[in-house]
């Protein structure tokens, strides 16, 4: 395929990339220019290249730009290489293996759910459910150390069948991705792999300073690609790659390149406005007055300029709701926004896309946990139109809807990593809706996740960076709902009483987040725990050691056991702590012995909390019991009857309802 003009050089330096490639021999190119300048351009020359290549394929992917001010891209791990792999192993075909994956929630490269045949063969990671369960150690640490974890993955992949990674609008890229990108940079000398890093240098500058720093390593610096302005001579090649027949006059290729700056895709704008504006002749010439009959004024887009005024009212509400999820969008998500099935949606884009061509559709992707059809807007103008198009009221309801729709996905999925993806876009789109609370609540689940992902550096910057422009009162107004509140010390010690930050008491916060683990929502005690523990230097020793019980037995609830006996090793060696205290930590560490399974430990954990329980206020007695009727029950002990009869007076006599539905008492 002929290089894009003015693109000459650009095009034979990955030529060069490319040969050695086929030789086996890797790397990393970055190809830094602004917009318009031909990035996208460019890749597209590099996937029509390796069209019919025999050797290897070509595999592409968008960092995709922020929701409002929130770079939701940059706060999920690894997200475009999470991306790139999950096509792979669509291309490989064994959808049964990836629907499998996909249920059970292994992700270990990115906030999305990934898997397939590629990714099994690679990890060596057996089919059946029960026994990845019982690996649950070792994922956790692959989890934790995902960017090694990641490199080690492309290199095998490509080793396996060799391919090429071009990523466009990654400046938008995560820290974790730029680690990647860092480590593949010189380690790609005997792997059949070449990443294409397509950046802008300003919003670089201005958003990235993981990436700004990488690019001004020697490394880097040697391997990248400018692409500076056309000259005066690729103006006709760029207009007669438009259009082949067209005939230009000195004076308006000369007009064209003045007010273009030359600037291709401002070239390439104007030729569509000079053409659609009926100032090309049959015979393939131009009209030579065409600039000053039309009055045409300079501007980036003439062309979209005209097709967005001939756009009728309903379709530019349409485009509106489309440009609203992002600059890519789904038909799941807007057959949801307009209340219509996802085939009615699909032909009414289908539409917009023949007659105005600003969209185009880009095949089925997965997203929110849903396989839909995805389009995309093809230039960055029209989507920053359609996006701002509504009146202020119109937009904060639109991003409110948006996030209702996809806190119901949140909420019905039983997948983790699922849970972290959404949650990024839920907190998006609450900003823009002005529901901080959402906001607060959802970039904490964020955090958490990017964690337990192993990127610390993407949870401190959500944590230090993000959170404070919306922070509210989380802690107190997250869990609003009724329940019992059995399994912690809501009694004060010397401390007690003492208030966070937000001005809510500790026994209020500890009560919510017990709350929450009774009623099923182990997740968001886990993540409200954390919180406090990770934000609040201030805490008391024995508020420290309650919230750490408490995120331990969300843990627990969770099935990540390795987790809640990971957060129990600081305060097990903790002196001088109380005997109510003593007695909560012996309760979750009974919990943790019976989630191994390890009945033994689990009773001498639990007859140590009922001596310490025959001194303490009743409801620390009731929990202590109520732990025992659990582990009784679980080896069969007919004594149980017992203990489930002194808990049913016990809570009767102090109106403890939900102390015995708990149990099933």
């Amino acid at each position: 395929m002929q290089p894009p003009p003015g693109r000459e050089g650009a095009c034979a330096a990955l030529s060069t990339k490319i040969e050695a490639w086929r030789k086996g021999t890797g790397g990393v190119v970055i190809v830094s220019a602004e917009s318009g300048m031909g990035k996208t351009m460019l890749l597209d020359w590099v996937e029509a290249t390796l069209t019919a290549d025999t050797f290897g394929t070509a595999v592409r992917v968008d960092c995709r730009p922020p929701i409002g001010a929130i770079n939701t891209t940059a706060i999920q791990p690894l997200q475009p290489f999470g991306v790139a792999i999950d096509k792979l192993f669509l291309q490989s075909g064994h959808a049964a293996r990836k629907r499998l994956a996909l249920n059970i929630g292994m992700s270990v490269l990115a906030s999305i759910p990934i898997a397939g045949d590629l990714f099994y063969a690679v990890k060596a990671i057996s089919q059946d459910v029960n026994e990845y369960k019982r690996d649950t150690a070792a994922l956790h640490e692959k989890k934790r150390s995902a960017v090694s974890e990641c490199v080690s993955t492309l290199r095998t992949l490509a080793e396996k069948s060799p391919f090429i990674l071009l990523v466009d609008e990654a400046q938008w890229s995560d820290s974790q991705s730029v680690e990647v990108i860092r480590q593949l940079a010189t380690a790609l000398t005997a792997t059949p792999l070449l990443i294409v890093w397509a950046v802008s240098p300003t919003i670089v500058q201005r958003s990235n300073l993981a990436l700004a720093t990488l690019m001004r390593t020697d490394e880097l610096r040697a391997s990248t690609i400018h692409l500076e302005p056309v000259d005066l001579q690729h103006v006709l090649p760029v207009i007669q790659a438009i259009i082949p027949t067209a005939n230009v006059p000195e004076n308006i290729i000369a007009t064209i390149f003045e007010r273009s700056g030359g600037n291709p895709g401002i070239i390439a704008e104007y030729v569509k406005f000079i053409q659609g504006a009926g100032h090309l002749r049959p015979d393939g010439s131009f009209d030579e007055r065409a600039f000053d009959s039309v009055k045409l004024v300079s501007s980036e887009h003439p062309a979209t300029d005209v097709i967005l005024r001939d756009i009728s009212e309903e379709d530019s509400v349409t485009l509106s709701l489309c440009a609203s999820e992002g600059q890519e969008f789904t038909a799941f998500l807007q057959a949801a926004l307009t209340n219509t099935d996802v085939l009615t949606t699909i032909r009414t884009l289908r539409r917009l896309q023949n007659s105005t061509g600003l969209i185009r559709s880009v095949g089925a992707r997965t997203r929110y946990g849903v396989k839909s059809t995805a389009f995309e807007f093809v230039q960055s103008f029209p989507f920053t139109y359609f996006l701002h198009r509504p009146e202020y009221e119109e937009r904060k309801d639109i991003h409110q809807r948006i996030a209702e729709i996809l806190s119901r996905e949140y909420e019905a999925t039983q997948i983790e990593e699922l849970r972290g993806q959404l949650a990024v876009h839920v907190a998006a789109h609450s900003a823009e809706a002005g529901d901080n609370t959402s906001v607060e609540r959802m970039l904490i689940t964020a955090a958490v996740e990017a964690d337990i992902h192993g990127a610390s550096e993407i949870a401190s910057y959500i944590n230090e960076e993000i959170l404070p422009i919306y922070a509210s009162a989380f802690i107190g107004q997250s869990f609003d709902e009724s329940g019992s509140t059995i399994g912690v010390d809501h009694n004060t010690d010397a401390d007690e009483g003492k208030s966070l930050r937000t001005h809510q008491p500790i026994g209020v916060v500890v009560r919510e987040i017990s709350d929450a683990i009774i009623q099923g929502r182990a997740s968001d005690a886990r993540v409200a725990a954390i919180r406090v523990l990770e934000t609040h230097s201030g805490l008391s020793r024995h508020e420290r050691v309650l919230l750490t019980c408490l995120a331990s037995r969300a843990c627990i609830e969770l099935s990540m056991v390795e987790d809640a006996e990971a957060l129990m090793r600081p305060i097990s060696s903790l002196s001088d702590i109380s005997p109510a205290d003593h007695c909560v930590m012996k309760n979750v560490e009974g919990a943790i012995a019976l989630a191994r399974g390890n009945t033994e430990l689990a009773a001498m954990h639990l007859h140590e909390a009922a001596r310490l329980a025959e001194q303490l206020p009743v409801h620390v007695r009731v929990m202590t019991l109520g732990n025992i009727i659990v582990h009784l029950r679980a080896i069969g002990d007919l004594s149980v009857d017992r203990y489930e009869n002194t808990v049913r007076r016990l809570a009767s006599v102090h109106g403890w309802p939900g102390v015995r539905a708990d149990l099933g008492l």
